[in-house]
């Protein structure tokens, strides 16, 4: 069957790096079998998609599978964009905090809202705004106990039952992303919203990691020139937007009707594409070369960071997971885990375990930052 893009239905795409049948890896770390890698870029609106992973299995895979954040209580995705680090929920609201002023009172719908963290500053601020939120995954326990007076379901966007231009403030945090089609909830958003009423979104920003391409359950790899071009279709104008590190943040508003977007996004999203392409190739040459200088010299390698690259190499590389001695990380609510086997946990495993060669799979954003912190333990590093 030929693919044609979930959001204008073209069927002029190009394929775009890696291609790839098997074992791939998802968003919250887990593998997921039978799956594919088939990324391409439509040449009609400029969508850069998935046309593999979870599509077609979205709901089911999200109902009964994903568990981002869910393997210890105090599991959270951290921001290092600041001064310090702090829990992305937190600079999620102080950016949202600083793109507008909003009223003392009134509603907000969290969609996709997982254990609530988001909502739990938001209301801390906002006491007076009515709540609801809905998750369709386990999470949905967490955020039922913590949020008693909200207005909750366990569900997706096309079964939760809200009336039309209900809320002052939608949002959804790492969420468009996932959806088989973001130019559909888009325009589900807006209209739930009341007139002026504002849309604030938080995605991964292609365009700052290449990383993506590797996964699975991410199935539009979005990037600000997509974002606008899919707000104006939807009947939204751009009101801000700020890139922190790897996500990238934007705020819009119901303007009531779509609009036409005179920038040829296909065109911008190409040399994303073809740059990210080629990082993302880098950062696999490069697990592999740890590894092998690794095994020639009988010393142990870890890989640093928690990107797809590093939990998909096994798998696309055809090598023993267990060779790895570690996943290092800097997000202290990791330590203590395991992926594939493998224990996940600061710096101080390098030298607990007598690692010599370290991988990179982050963001290129990161590297140099990274890079400096690794100086002291006198390790090999390879990155893209």
């Amino acid at each position: 069957m030929t693919a044609q893009c979930p959001v204008c239905t073209s069927t002029q795409l190009d394929d775009i790096y890696p291609s790839f049948s098997g074992t791939c890896i998802t968003s919250d770390m887990m593998v997921l079998r039978d799956a594919s890698l088939d990324n391409r870029l439509c040449n009609g609106c400029g969508l850069i998609f998935n046309a593999g992973g979870t599509r077609g299995r979205a709901e089911a895979f999200y109902k009964d599978s994903y568990n981002l954040m869910m393997k210890s209580p105090d599991a959270a995705i951290q921001s290092f964009s600041g001064p310090a680090p702090i829990s992305q929920a937190e600079r999620t609201h102080q950016i949202l905090r600083e793109m507008t002023n909003l009223p003392a009172d009134g509603s907000v719908l969290e969609i996709g809202a997982g254990k609530g963290d988001f909502l739990g500053h938001f209301l801390d601020e906002s006491r007076d705004w009515r709540a609801a939120a809905f998750e369709p995954s386990s999470a949905f326990d967490v955020l039922q106990k913590r949020f008693p007076a909200a207005r909750l379901k366990r569900c997706d966007y096309k079964d939760f039952d809200a009336e039309a231009r209900s809320f002052d403030l939608i949002v959804a945090l790492g969420v468009l992303e996932h959806v088989e089609n973001p130019l559909d909830m888009l325009q589900w958003a807006q209209q739930r919203l009341k007139e002026d009423g504002h849309f604030y979104i938080r995605v991964p920003n292609f365009a700052k990691n290449p990383n993506d391409l590797f996964c699975a359950d991410h199935l539009s790899k979005l990037t600000l020139h997509t974002l606008e071009a899919l707000a104006h279709a939807a009947g939204f104008d751009v009101v801000s937007s700020k890139e922190a590190g790897v996500p990238i943040f934007v705020l819009l508003r119901k303007v009531g009707s779509a609009k036409p977007h005179m920038v040829d996004v296909a065109e911008l999203n190409r040399s994303i594409v073809d740059q990210n392409g080629l990082v993302a190739k880098s950062a696999m040459d490069a697990i592999d070369k740890c590894r092998k200088a690794a095994d020639a010299s009988g010393e142990p390698f870890a890989i640093f960071g928690l990107g797809s690259s590093g939990l998909f190499a096994p798998f696309y590389l055809g090598f023993d997971g267990a060779k790895i001695a570690a996943y290092l990380d800097e997000n202290r609510s990791t330590w203590g885990s395991g992926l594939h086997g493998r224990p996940v946990g600061g710096l101080d495993k390098i030298k607990e375990l007598g690692i010599r060669h370290v991988a990179l799979a982050i963001s290129p954003v990161y590297f140099d930052q990274v890079k400096a912190k690794l100086v002291p333990y006198g390790v090999e590093v390879y990155s893209a």
